[in-house]
């Protein structure tokens, strides 16, 4: 509703009934003199088939993500139109189900356990002195949610493609998302911001993964993936910590 009301501010105020008013800062769009009922025919003819971004107070950018959008849209139909039911084949010959339970075994292959909180917590306890102890359990706290919804979902895809359990609506849109090499929803509402498709984040995840165990494994690295985070402000916050704490100084 604030959007609508901001919008309709710039088409209903007194300014508008000035003859030179400009509803937009180009002039493409401006108030047009009194004519008859042709005039008012010809200048509507003379303005843009396609509205522009500026006309409802948008930068010109957002034609640009507007285009993706579309982009995304469509290519997203038709991958979910040319998916076929559970017979059909894909190019490589697999129907399918099969390369459904091709990619999520591949995964579930690949993905690592969760990983020991009790052993993190023990190895580097939250210290007043070092707060890297408290981003690193964080970190594994976040991890760990992720990995342990991927693992139980996998498992679960799998033996409903063998018929064992119920193929529910979230399995479903989660074979859906395999097969498009797309990350499920499901995934991706408990994981890091990313728009990776689902064969680049499985490597980024791992590598991600592998960063924090090589933390947990060898003490505090020398130097930090700050883009492999979790939750990069923790980081930040925990860098700030220490350094006042040392010096005895405020970070505020």
């Amino acid at each position: 509703r604030r959007c609508q009301m901001t919008i309709l501010d710039d088409f209903y105020n007194q300014s508008i009934l000035d003859h030179d008013h400009k509803y937009s800062p180009s002039g493409i769009y401006s108030q047009t003199p009194p004519t008859d009922y042709n005039g008012y025919l010809e200048f509507i003819r003379t303005l843009p088939i396609n509205d522009t971004p500026e006309i409802f107070g948008l930068h010109d950018n957002a034609n640009i993500s507007f285009a993706n959008n579309e982009t995304n849209n469509l290519l997203a139909s038709l991958l979910a139109t040319g998916g076929g039911g559970s017979g059909s084949t894909t190019g490589g010959g697999l129907s399918r189900d099969a390369m459904i339970e091709e990619v999520a075994s591949d995964i579930l292959t690949r993905c690592p356990a969760p990983l020991d909180l009790e052993n993190v917590m023990k190895e580097h306890p939250v210290r007043y002195e070092e707060s890297m102890n408290t981003v690193l359990i964080q970190e594994v706290i976040r991890f760990n949610q992720l990995l342990e919804v991927m693992h139980a979902s996998l498992n679960d895809v799998l033996k409903a493609l063998k018929g064992l359990v119920v193929m529910s609506e979230d399995l479903e849109k989660l074979s859906n998302s395999l097969f498009n090499n797309q990350v499920p929803d499901m995934w991706a509402g408990k994981a890091y911001p990313s728009l990776k498709p689902l064969a680049a984040w499985t490597l980024d995840l791992l590598a991600r993964v592998d960063f924090v165990q090589g933390w947990i494994n060898d003490g505090i690295p020398p130097a930090f993936w700050i883009s492999g985070f979790y939750f990069p402000q923790a980081f930040l916050t925990g860098t700030l910590q220490n350094y006042a704490r040392k010096h005895v100084v405020s970070i505020d």
